[in-house]
């Protein structure tokens, strides 16, 4: 894990995450998100990708499906046929949200380390509390089980 800094002109406390309203899912549903404690992972590259899935195969979808924890994924510089045809048809046998960032306004403006995952605390009416990378999925698991359960289809007696 690499202790996360936002940017070297942008204090952490100060900083409110841009409005989420021109986000859907991968069910062309848009966002409506919650205010207060929320867990932001921002998700680009396909190793990154990867190792959220398997990370979020540990735990209970709930937290994701209520807002507890917001799966963004910036498909921006994806080529439209690819995103449209494969890749978001492909989102749809997931079950919970992904949220799309299309345009990447969303996420343009957010920290980013390649090959990890940005992981940004919110408080109350999105403002960034805490931001931090995952670079491996012991971490982003340990941090997910603070906002959501163990998986019980994964439990060993």
């Amino acid at each position: 894990m690499v202790a996360g800094s936002w940017a070297d002109n942008v204090a952490v406390p100060d900083y409110q995450l841009p409005d989420l309203s021109s986000l859907v899912n991968q069910f062309g549903e848009p966002f409506k998100g919650r205010d207060g404690d929320t867990l932001v992972m921002l998700v680009a590259g396909m190793k990154v990708k990867d190792m959220v899935r398997e990370t979020l195969a540990e735990v209970d979808p709930g937290c994701l499906q209520d807002g507890r924890v917001i799966y963004l994924a910036n498909i921006s510089g994806m080529p439209k046929l690819v995103s449209k045809f494969i890749a978001v048809p492909r989102l749809r046998d997931l079950d919970y949200p992904v949220w799309l960032d299309y345009s990447g306004d969303v996420a343009s403006g957010l920290p980013f380390h390649k090959g990890q995952v940005t992981l940004l605390s919110l408080g109350d009416s999105r403002k960034v509390i805490e931001v931090s990378f995952a670079d491996s999925q012991a971490y982003l698991k340990e941090q997910l089980l603070v906002r959501c359960e163990a998986s019980t289809e994964n439990l060993t007696d």
